[in-house]
């Protein structure tokens, strides 16, 4: 789908909450893969899902693209649901393959297979629950700096600042020394 197409059934959405299934449609399967890499159990990823998108729904009315795309609200309102979640049983989960976090592994010039995995794991472990998530978000899924900082309620260039922060801070952990 266009983005002036989305935007179309956005607008169709806010006058008429019926109108909001070709965009559920649309982004379901990214957002529940997003929740599931966090949440790590199906059922419990399904439910998450679809308070996303029902929260999504109620909050269509206030919503403005202010040049982002829709998708990137939708992440936030999933990660809002993760946070809230996870702030109930106190705990945190980061599921990742190496596929996922090649690119992580690369930048910090960790060696391919397992035990660069294993490393990182190690690494992001000590990070607090908001530098992984930033982490996540930029690596795992792959997103611009721009969907970044909508996603995280910043600006870009304040994401783009605190990705290389915890970029910096990952590497010390990764020293020898650390």
């Amino acid at each position: 789908m266009e983005r002036a197409e989305e935007e179309l059934h956005i607008a169709r959405a806010k006058r008429d909450p019926n109108a909001f299934a070709p965009l559920y449609e649309l982004h379901f399967a990214a957002i529940f893969r997003f929740i599931h890499r966090r949440a790590g159990d199906r059922e419990l990823s399904a439910d998450l899902t679809q308070q996303t998108f029902l929260k999504a729904m109620l909050a269509l009315p206030r919503y403005e693209p202010k040049g982002y795309p829709f998708k990137a609200f939708l992440f936030r309102v999933a990660l809002n649901e993760l946070k809230m979640h996870w702030r109930k049983r106190k705990e945190v989960v980061i599921d990742m393959s190496y596929a996922e976090v090649r690119g992580l592994t690369e930048e910090m010039g960790l060696p391919e297979g397992d035990d660069g995995l294993r490393k990182l794991e190690v690494a992001l472990g000590r990070l607090d629950e908001d530098r992984a998530r930033l982490i996540e978000l930029r690596y795992m899924d792959g997103m611009s700096f721009a969907e970044l900082g909508q996603v995280l309620g910043i600006a870009e260039d304040a994401a783009k600042m605190r990705t290389h922060r915890v970029l910096a801070t990952l590497r010390t952990y990764l020293s020898p020394r650390a």
